[in-house]
């Protein structure tokens, strides 16, 4: 599976991390949603799998974050690759999610500001009102809860 991907992130507690070459930040604990993309070798189970591991070497901004004891994945949207990371980033801010940490994640797309997106709901209501606005736009998608990610390790 290649295409592209939606991280719902909880992150328990106080977190101050310094992503690669971006400067250090703080984030309040919360619900967060990472956009990304998975089109290279291995596709979307190996870029998922990598995600999971805590233990693991940084390459990509999101690596620091997941790296985090008190960060963990929560869920993930699965999307085919015409909906590219662009797309998945305007559906989130029009639906009110708030865009954190300039150039997270958003090498690839410097105009999108970022990749990492903060939600004012809690898990269960942020992966609610994204699916539904995905079903509305009628953008296909898999999502995998939290126990169905651990056999992709």
């Amino acid at each position: 599976m290649k295409g592209s991907y939606l991280l719902i992130l909880s992150v328990k507690g106080r977190i101050v991390f310094k992503p690669g070459a971006l400067p250090k930040v703080e984030l309040p604990p919360g619900c967060y949603v990472y956009v990304g993309s998975a089109k290279g070798p291995g596709g979307f189970e190996k870029r998922v799998s990598r995600h999971l591991k805590k233990v693991k070497k940084a390459r990509w901004h999101i690596d620091y974050l997941t790296s985090i004891k008190e960060v963990e994945i929560e869920s993930i949207f699965y999307t085919p690759p015409e909906y590219n990371e662009s797309v998945l980033s305007s559906l989130l801010e029009s639906i009110g999610f708030r865009k954190v940490l300039k150039g997270f994640g958003a090498t690839d797309y410097p105009k999108d500001f970022s990749h990492l997106f903060s939600s004012k709901k809690d898990v269960r209501r942020t992966i609610r009102r994204i699916g539904f606005a995905m079903r509305r736009r009628s953008i296909s998608f898999i999502r995998f809860d939290k126990s169905s990610l651990r056999s992709l390790l």
